[in-house]
């Protein structure tokens, strides 16, 4: 039985996992019978809702690390393929509904398009929720939750930053490559 217990390990290993699936995606090798093997298991996982602004949005599940290993059910939303969900301020606070309540929860400002990609640990500033302070710019908002039965899940969503802190920076992150 595979078990997570801690993001630190997770924080390391899931962007290299996302960036081999983007680039598999991204190259065009057949992988839909991957996603069709997986699919079946999304009715078990737990929803998850980013609300803003008195608004909820739905987040989409990404990667599921439980008893069967990992599993990819899908891709994050790219700004050149989608819409931003939701045109957000860098300095306004917003939470996340969980149809099952996680035992630990980390969030996550992902810029893709970045010449390497980089990933920027969000403020927590409550329970559930969060800020983005000074990164702004399309990026992939990541929650990563762990469950009481040790499950493993992340959640995404495309956002719009809009920059109204004081002194904002475009997405720094961590270079996972560095």
């Amino acid at each position: 039985m595979l078990i997570c217990r801690d993001f630190r390990s997770l924080i390391i290993l899931l962007p290299l996992v996302t960036l081999t699936t983007l680039t598999l995606y991204i190259s065009g090798l057949d992988i839909a019978p991957a996603i069709s093997a997986t699919y079946n298991m999304s009715s078990t996982i737990p929803s998850v809702k980013m609300i803003y602004a008195n608004h909820s949005y739905d987040m989409l599940p990404f990667v599921v690390l439980n008893e069967e290993g990992v599993n990819k059910l899908n891709f994050p939303h790219l700004p050149d393929q989608y819409k931003p969900e939701v045109v957000m301020a860098s300095d306004k606070n917003f939470t996340f509904q969980f149809s099952k309540t996680p035992r630990e929860i980390n969030a996550f400002g992902i810029d893709y398009e970045a010449d390497t990609t980089e990933v920027t640990p969000l403020t927590k500033i409550g329970k559930n929720q969060f800020t983005f302070g000074k990164v702004h710019g399309i990026l992939t908002l990541e929650v990563r939750a762990i469950y009481d039965d040790g499950g493993y899940v992340t959640y995404t969503c495309l956002v719009d930053i809009e920059n109204t802190a004081q002194e904002g920076t475009q997405a720094k992150g961590l270079d996972i490559f560095a």
